[in-house]
């Protein structure tokens, strides 16, 4: 190699090395930091800013009376006058009430309930469900049945229907599955009969 090629190879070099470190610069945006050039960083949690909270104003218009807090109603006793509540509350306004006694979670007995609550709407009596596994329910019912006819009108067994006169005397038991029909029969039974 002549020494005219060394010289042509070594300015050939560094121009290639100052194009490739001037491309290097102008592709960066230049070396000198601005700000427009400063990537802004997003926190990965903003933090909400809240207003400065402005001093109270005082109000010139006239306060309101404060009114009283209205009285929670008083629950009602599950047991009035020796029976279940909703069947005393139903005697005081009703001549006749039919009682559907049922254990809940069983098909027959809520079959047996929704008859016996249809039978007493034809009649024109009151409709009263008393779960029999619910013994606060359950104890005044049966000590209310205690001077019952036969004996297994002292038995709460489910499903049955209870027919009801006013004041407080069973009229009628029936056991077992009874349709609307038979249901609403009794009930009118029963309101025929007090009006006599």
């Amino acid at each position: 190699m002549t020494e005219r090629v060394r010289i042509f190879a070594a300015a050939g070099l560094v121009v290639v090395l100052a194009l490739g470190g001037g491309f290097m610069l102008l592709g960066r945006g230049g070396s000198s930091p601005s700000a427009a050039s400063v990537n802004q960083i997003k926190p990965l949690h903003p933090v909400k800013r809240h207003p400065a909270p402005r001093p109270a104003q005082k109000k010139t218009v006239a306060a309101k009376p404060k009114s009283k807090p209205k009285a929670k109603p008083k629950p009602t006793p599950a047991v009035i006058d020796g029976m279940p509540a909703a069947l005393a509350l139903a005697l005081r306004s009703n001549t006749a009430v039919v009682v559907a006694l049922y254990a809940p979670g069983s098909s027959v007995d809520e079959l047996a309930r929704a008859e016996a609550k249809a039978g007493a709407k034809l009649a024109g009596a009151a409709f009263v469900p008393l779960d029999v596994s619910n013994e606060k329910l359950a104890a005044p019912l049966t000590s209310l049945l205690t001077g019952g006819a036969t004996p297994a009108d002292r038995v709460l067994d489910d499903p049955a229907v209870l027919v009801f006169q006013a004041p407080r005397t069973l009229y009628i038991r029936l056991s077992g599955w009874n349709d609307r029909d038979t249901v609403a029969q009794a009930a009118e039974n029963a309101l025929s009969s007090s009006s006599q």
